[in-house]
């Protein structure tokens, strides 16, 4: 199941990747871009499109962090009430006999 999973990331890679080369290569015109009154260097338009979606992916992963940090230490501390829940019959018995 593992060597599945990864190949299936593989090929989603391979995929994310020619899709990439082909949007540069369909868009060859060269762009600069003026950021805040600095322009940054020429470079083709597909190239800025994948800068963009680049820096876009990277925001929406930061901004969703904190709710993820979040969830994850409530999960951990569910699942340490779980094991109590479950130790505690266990040791009921135990004391019974």
């Amino acid at each position: 199941m593992a060597l599945l999973k990864k190949l299936c990331l593989l090929l989603i890679g391979l995929a994310a990747i020619l899709l990439g080369i082909g949007l540069v290569l369909s868009n060859p015109d060269v762009m600069t871009v003026d950021f805040f009154g600095r322009e940054a260097g020429p470079l083709p338009g597909g190239l800025w499109l994948l800068v963009a979606l680049f820096i876009g992916c990277l925001a929406g992963m930061l901004a969703s962090l904190p709710m993820l940090l979040r969830l994850r230490r409530r999960a951990r501390g569910l699942n340490q009430q779980l094991i109590k829940l479950r130790v505690a019959p266990a040791r009921e018995r135990n004391k019974a006999e």
